[in-house]
């Protein structure tokens, strides 16, 4: 080969390798991932001004199916519901010259939290505050109503210093994040701090949806049906939302995992229970009861909706739970038992 040949050849090389990796880190920063159907999620609490936040590594994803990797590195209970904004609720955000962000914080966070003062504080009853919240946001955004926010999912309930992984699948549109677990003072985090926005592209991911160990079913008729002959390791569950309704807390169905220090304290189940139902003073503050330890799960789907839980099962005992209004009554409370591997008694 003649020299200069070599020479050039080298330098076109050279020149291919910088291109793609400038490709490779615009992508990156595209999607804040190399990984584009991932999102990373922490959860925090600041001390000194009391809010609690969630750290995302994006804002922006291409649509498909998502994983969201949540990692609670607060000292308590947090969760990531996602909702979809319909189009009316974008062009009401736009006609007020506001972030969706802020427009969803004064017309659904705030009245929301206005409202449940005076109710949580016993001046009102739970019917009074239900009608003067529907008349608040009503005015302020109808949208929410008709056509409706749409709940999408997202990581469930995650104790404190745990990391929980959830996949949904996400349409192109506007996203917003949330927890509303309550603080000592019966303020909900999206409140103070936990509200975030996200924005799914109409670029598509390309990614599969995973591959399930095992699946369960929840409806408002059936309750919680899951394969009950499980092992210790890791799983993905198939969660599939058969129906959806409102119950009398005002919401629909969720499904999470929470690991008992003993499935037959019935004292322990029945604290859970009412601890689960935010329209009781104390319920959603912190952190669950003692001895219940939430490992995540997925927040309340639209019908025929799918997610996909993803938990390495260690022995031990454990609960499937909904967050609904007695959720045993509803059979959406349905404990069950890890075995050690060699334990042949369970």
């Amino acid at each position: 080969m003649h020299l200069s040949t070599f020479f050039k050849n080298s330098i076109i090389f050279t020149l291919t390798l910088v291109l793609s990796f400038i490709g490779l880190l615009t992508a990156c920063n595209d999607t804040g991932s190399s990984n584009k159907n991932i999102v990373e999620v922490t959860a925090v609490h600041e001390a000194e001004d009391n809010k609690h936040l969630f750290k995302m590594n994006t804002h922006k994803i291409p649509s498909g199916w998502t994983t969201f990797e949540f990692n609670n590195a607060s000292g308590f209970d947090h969760f990531f519901l996602i909702w979809q904004v319909p189009m009316e609720g974008i062009e009401a955000a736009e006609t007020a010259d506001q972030t969706l962000l802020d427009y969803w914080f004064q017309s659904i966070t705030e009245p929301f939290q206005m409202e449940f003062n005076p109710y949580i504080e016993d001046e009102i009853d739970f019917d009074t505050f239900t009608n003067n919240l529907v008349a608040s946001i009503s005015d302020k955004a109808p949208w929410f109503f008709d056509p409706g926010a749409k709940t999408m999912g997202g990581p469930g309930f995650t104790a404190a210093g745990m990391k929980s992984k959830t996949t949904v699948h996400l349409e192109p549109g506007e996203y917003i994040v949330e927890c509303y677990v309550k603080n000592e003072d019966e303020i909900f985090h999206s409140y103070i701090g936990m509200l975030e926005h996200l924005q799914v592209t109409e670029e598509e991911s390309g990614i599969k949806e995973p591959n399930p160990t095992s699946t369960l079913t929840i409806s408002s008729t059936e309750g919680i049906q899951f394969d009950e002959q499980l092992n210790e390791g890791k799983h993905i569950f198939e969660i599939h939302f058969k129906d959806q309704q409102s119950y009398a807390h005002l919401q629909g169905h969720n499904v999470q995992l929470v690991k008992l220090s003993n499935n037959e304290d019935m004292e322990l189940l029945d604290s859970l229970s009412t601890w689960m139902d935010w329209r009781q003073a104390g319920s959603l503050v912190n952190r669950a009861p003692k001895g219940a330890e939430f490992w995540g799960g997925t927040m309340e789907m639209t019908e025929g909706s799918t997610a996909y839980f993803h938990v390495n099962l260690l022995p031990g005992d454990y609960a499937w739970i909904a967050e609904v209004p007695d959720p045993a009554e509803h059979n959406m409370l349905k404990t069950f038992t890890i075995a050690e591997e060699g334990d042949s008694s369970n």
